[in-house]
């Protein structure tokens, strides 16, 4: 019966080791990256910002303006290796509820790198003929203290984030990162305006402009999880002439997360890290530790019950008799 047990707890001690192995370099590696069924809504808050109102074509200045983001994965197109998320951001002014801008845009990018990837129908403003580079809303697992190319939907092209050193946010530990897109010019229709929106004398003639566009933001990343925590942006629009001088500033918004917002995000960002730690670290080294006690423990009852030698007594000499000589 001893040998039994023993031999039973060999091969559970040998089952344990190799499936804690197998999680730690196999199964983490695999199922630890972008999920694929995410739903999150964040919010940014703008005070005192100006934007062009376009039904009244005027600038109104002090306002309180919110750009909700609301981030959906599309599981069908997602797979082991891709994720597909949509995302669609509202701008809007929370006094009048003037909307003054809708973006969306559709990411498929991979799921541990997130390297964004040109397939999926990934699309800015419903064209696919984007061509996306660098990362988007993902960031990568485990963020490094390096440059990375982050993609922007209004130039639809990747400019750097600098890392710029470690912060606390609400007490957790973070890697700051500074990510600046000089104006440039960004494509799309704008409507013929009014000269005078431009400084010029009345009853000259509209002018055609073109859209310009500067953001300056900084992303503050979960160095265990990649996940973004929080983030500011500050966002310039001009139109400026396609003749002449001058520009007309149509939005300068200084963007805040909310605190409900972050709060959503750091919840996140520990719970994913609970998870990350419990697939390469908890259960891997529990498996071990109970795989090596198995074998222990096993080795000590199958050696133990080995064959034994019969102990050998010690012999006995025959009994003397005394008594009379036989008679001849």
């Amino acid at each position: 019966m001893r040998r039994i047990i023993g031999v039973s707890l060999i091969g559970l001690g040998a089952f344990l080791v190799a499936a804690g192995v197998l999680v730690r370099f196999y199964a983490a590696p695999v199922l630890i990256g972008a999920p694929v069924d995410i739903y999150q809504v964040t919010r940014l808050r703008a005070e005192g910002a100006s934007y062009l109102d376009a039904s009244s074509l005027t600038v109104r200045s002090g306002a309180t303006v919110v750009a909700t983001s609301t981030v959906r994965g599309d599981v069908k197109a997602s797979d082991g290796d891709t994720a597909v998320w949509d995302n669609g951001t509202v701008l809007q002014d929370m006094a009048t509820g003037t909307t003054i801008e809708v973006q969306n845009a559709r990411y498929a990018f991979d799921r541990r790198t997130a390297r964004l990837k040109n397939c999926c129908g990934a699309a800015v403003q419903e064209d696919t003929g984007v061509r996306m580079s660098g990362i988007g809303l993902f960031w990568p697992l485990e963020a490094r203290k390096r440059r990375l190319e982050v993609f922007d939907t209004a130039t639809r092209r990747a400019w750097p984030a600098e890392f710029e050193g470690e912060e606390r946010v609400d007490g957790r530990l973070t890697y700051r990162y500074a990510y600046r897109v000089p104006e440039t010019a960004v494509a799309g229709e704008v409507p013929a305006l009014p000269a005078t929106l431009f400084g010029r004398p009345e009853g000259d003639p509209p002018v055609e402009a073109q859209r310009h566009y500067r953001l300056d933001a900084t992303f503050w990343i979960d160095p265990r999880t990649g996940a973004a925590i929080d983030q500011r942006r500050h966002v310039v629009t001009t139109l400026r002439p396609k003749e002449g001088p001058g520009g007309l500033v149509v939005a300068d918004l200084n963007l805040r997360m909310t605190p409900e917002s972050r709060k959503a995000l750091r919840d996140r960002a520990d719970e994913g890290a609970a998870q990350i730690r419990l697939l390469k670290t908890v259960v891997p080294l529990a498996g071990a530790v109970a795989g090596l006690a198995a074998l222990a423990a096993g080795l000590i009852l199958v050696l133990g019950a080995g064959p034994r030698t019969p102990r050998r007594g010690r012999r006995r000499a025959a009994p003397r008799t005394v008594g009379p000589a036989a008679s001849g």
